[in-house]
């Protein structure tokens, strides 16, 4: 498992059951820590779907890979709205780097 890294200081809780997300190492080089941080406040809020903050994710990644930069707050937040307003929303690139082919989850 050393392709994945959790923050061990953020985590859901509801009704007992604990929720962590684990971002690969394409999702960690790709999303500063402070976007890592707004996809963690977006899951715990559960004000959208996980689906959405997901599909954000991705296209970050997608984006960062693009520049080989880090994707920061404002521009993923940027993302996100893109992604929530159309959800066909795509940064059309040809190889977008994964560790794992979804989002990995410990319950």
């Amino acid at each position: 498992m050393s392709n994945f890294y959790l923050d061990p200081n953020v985590f859901t809780s509801k009704g007992g059951l604990s929720t962590r997300r684990i971002f690969s190492s394409a999702e960690c080089r790709y999303l500063s820590f402070e976007a890592r941080s707004i996809v963690y406040g977006l899951l715990d809020s559960q004000s959208v779907s996980p689906d959405v903050t997901e599909n954000a994710v991705q296209q970050a990644v997608a984006l960062g890979s693009l520049n080989d930069e880090e994707v920061d707050a404002q521009t993923f937040e940027a993302l996100f709205d893109a992604v929530a307003l159309n959800s066909s929303f795509n940064i059309p690139v040809w190889y977008v780097p994964m560790g794992a082919p979804y989002a990995t989850w410990i319950c």
